[in-house]
């Protein structure tokens, strides 16, 4: 298995950074498993299965239909194909919340993965955040 890192996502737009068109949304990712005294999520890697996988959520606090972009800092190749560990979009639901599914392979064990989320408000405004998991 070849590993590859990549780099993190950037959205860029050619909109004047120094004019604020603020839309009043936010982005705030997280998960439910535990974390370490840094705030690592800790992934504790199923033997039962080829892979695991696990959630991250998201809010916008922007409300229905925002559709989030994710990517991750690591791929796995399979054959001649490269993936991400976590699909590539959704959306939110009326209250501007959502869900995303991520899976990692046994040779991620001991890892600790960073995974990437973001969006524009209104086409212009840009909204990033980001969590680390470490596969146990």
């Amino acid at each position: 298995m070849e590993r590859k890192l990549l780099p993190f996502l950037i959205l860029i737009s050619c909109n004047n950074p120094f004019i604020s068109n603020d839309c009043g949304c936010s982005i705030n990712i997280y998960s439910n498993l535990p974390t370490d005294s840094n705030g690592v999520y800790l992934l504790e890697w199923n033997e039962n299965l080829v892979m695991t996988y696990s959630h991250l959520y998201v809010n916008t606090e922007c409300g229905l239909h925002t559709k989030v972009s994710w990517d991750s800092d690591y791929q796995y190749r399979i054959q001649t194909d490269w993936f991400s560990l976590i699909n590539p979009s959704s959306m939110t639901d009326e209250n501007g919340d959502g869900q995303i599914v991520y899976g990692v392979w046994e040779e991620f064990r001991g890892m600790t993965i960073t995974l990437y989320g973001g969006y524009f408000c209104d086409e212009e405004e840009q909204h990033l955040d980001s969590c680390k998991v470490r596969i146990l």
